[in-house]
Parts: structure tokens; sequence; C-alpha cells
């Protein structure tokens, strides 16, 4: 009797939910470098930024994020010659960057 309650409580179980699948780490050839030109009235000349971007990504995507963080005056990164400005950045250009 306590296989056949046992086999019973076994079978009626809800099912575990499998663990979710991690995102794999992109390999180099999962990325490509794009080449941002921004601007800014409050900083001399163009600032040119070389980021790695999942090909999933365009290029204006890719520059995107370095605008969000440029016009974030809580992002730490640092870009532009380690800039202080924040806010009132634009994207001039976006390209894919040409390997050498």
């Amino acid at each position: 009797m306590k296989i056949l309650t046992l086999a019973l409580l076994t079978a009626l179980a809800p099912a575990v939910p499998a663990a979710p699948e991690q995102e794999p780490t992109p390999k180099a050839s999962d990325t490509y470098t794009v080449e941002c030109s921004l601007s800014n009235p409050g900083y001399s000349g163009y600032c040119i930024v070389s980021e790695q971007a999942p090909h999933r990504l365009s290029p204006p995507a890719a520059c995107q994020r370095v605008l969000s963080c440029l016009n974030n005056s809580q992002c730490s990164k640092t870009y532009c010659n380690s800039t202080t400005v924040r806010g009132g950045w634009k994207v001039e250009s976006a390209k894919r960057k040409q390997a050498k």
C-alpha cells in the first residue's frame, strides 16, 4: 500500500520548473565594433567612441547606449576623455568599423 501511495503522490506532484537558462557569454565573433561620433555644444570638437556591440544591434542602436550614458548624470562610465559634461549630447554618425 505504501508503494502505491508513493507512486500516486509522485505522479500527482507538480513538476519542478527547470532553472532558467542563462544567456551565453558572447564570443568575439558574436560582436562587432561600432564607431560613434557624438557632439555637444559644451564639448570642444567631436567625441569619437569605439564600442563592441552584439550583431543584433544596429550601429545607431549601439551608439544609443553611449548616448544614454553621456546624457545621464548618474552614469559612471567614462567617455570623451573622461568628460564631466552630461546632457545635451547627440549622435552625429554611427557606423560599423571595418576590420583591418
